[in-house]
């Protein structure tokens, strides 16, 4: 039985790439997802999308000798999330404990496998503001 897959999509923000890793998995017969997580190891990119910093000042902050080692120099540069955002909680920046869109997307996934099959009215649906399937 498969318990996890693996994603790599690229996508404009977090909550798109889960998206359109469920959209895909929908299309597979008897497979469904539900819930999402991240990989702690980062690029500085993934790292800034997550923090809400561009990638251009999350750059800059890396110069800064107090800024985590790579975990990896070979290929692509990886850096551990844990250690990126405890760096950025240091010098004063708001980081979630979880980004706000793994969060929706999790509410999200719950709330759509708590709906398939179940017996819900379209006027209910409606008025949850949900679509009408």
């Amino acid at each position: 039985m498969l318990r996890e897959l693996a994603c790599d999509i690229e996508a404009p923000t977090l909550l798109d790439a889960v998206a359109e890793a469920v959209q895909r998995i929908r299309l597979i017969d008897g497979l469904q997802a539900v819930g999402a997580t991240l990989p702690d190891t980062v690029t500085l990119d993934e790292a800034a999308q997550r923090s809400g910093h561009s990638a251009q000042s999350l750059a800059q902050l890396s110069q800064d000798q107090r800024f985590p080692e790579p975990e990896s120099g070979e290929g692509t540069v990886l850096y551990s999330w844990d250690r990126v955002a405890a760096f950025l909680r240091d010098v004063g920046d708001p980081v979630p404990d979880v980004p706000q869109d793994l969060v929706i997307a999790e509410q999200a996934l719950r709330l759509v496998n708590a709906l398939e099959g179940a017996d819900v009215s379209p006027g209910t649906l409606r008025a949850l503001g949900l679509p009408i399937a």
